[in-house]
């Protein structure tokens, strides 16, 4: 019933609007992906595109008391307050959909709790 008024809505809706979210968008995505290159036990296959999105491999034999990605998940909900979807939940174990479609300042923080609670179970040299 609702999804009528989505043609009207979105002709009514200023071209700015949608300039401003692609280009928040591309912004998150750079700052995700730099933030997560940098942290040893999280891979990029590929730089996200045209997404909301990112599907991040965890490199388990780098952590010490991870066992597989709702672990992960689990622990980073529990010691970063930060909630992130385990990739079994998508059919990709050991991965991580991590969201970037928020303002660039609150995903900055999340990337460094996220660099931080790695760091804390990453294997010692």
């Amino acid at each position: 019933m609702y999804q009528a008024a989505v043609p009207d809505i979105l002709g009514r809706t200023k071209e700015d609007f949608f300039n401003k979210i692609v280009n928040m968008l591309k912004e998150t995505s750079d700052i995700c992906y730099n933030q997560i290159k940098d942290i040893d036990c999280l891979t990029f296959l590929t730089k996200p595109e045209a997404s909301m999105f990112a599907l991040v491999k965890i490199n388990l034999p780098l952590l010490e008391d991870i066992k597989d990605d709702i672990d992960f998940c689990c622990k980073l909900a529990k010691e970063e307050s930060m909630i992130i979807l385990p990739g079994c939940s998508v059919g990709l174990k050991n991965w991580l959909r991590i969201t970037f479609s928020v303002e660039p300042s609150t995903l900055e923080d999340g990337m460094a709790r996220l660099k931080s609670f790695c760091q804390r179970h990453m294997k010692k040299q």
